[in-house]
């Protein structure tokens, strides 16, 4: 019986963790200029959540310009 009682408790927090909804992340915005190392923020929903916010790491490519015909410009 007392194993029964632990599966339940161990049924309980699963249930806690799907009433997260799923994490929706904005853009990722470049420290400096237009690329490199940057930021990206994380939201999600949910009575139950313990983190609703969290911020990642991201890299913006250098070279993204090149994909759409923007030409680099050398800043000084």
């Amino acid at each position: 019986m007392a194993a029964e009682g632990g599966k339940a408790e161990k049924q309980g927090k699963k249930e806690r963790k799907s009433d997260c909804g799923d994490w929706l992340w904005s853009v990722c915005v470049a420290n400096e200029d237009d690329c490199g190392m940057g930021t990206r923020e994380g939201t999600r929903t949910g009575t139950h959540c313990k983190q609703t916010i969290k911020t990642q790491r991201c890299k913006i490519p250098c070279n993204w310009k090149k994909k759409f015909g923007g030409k680099n410009v050398l800043r000084i």
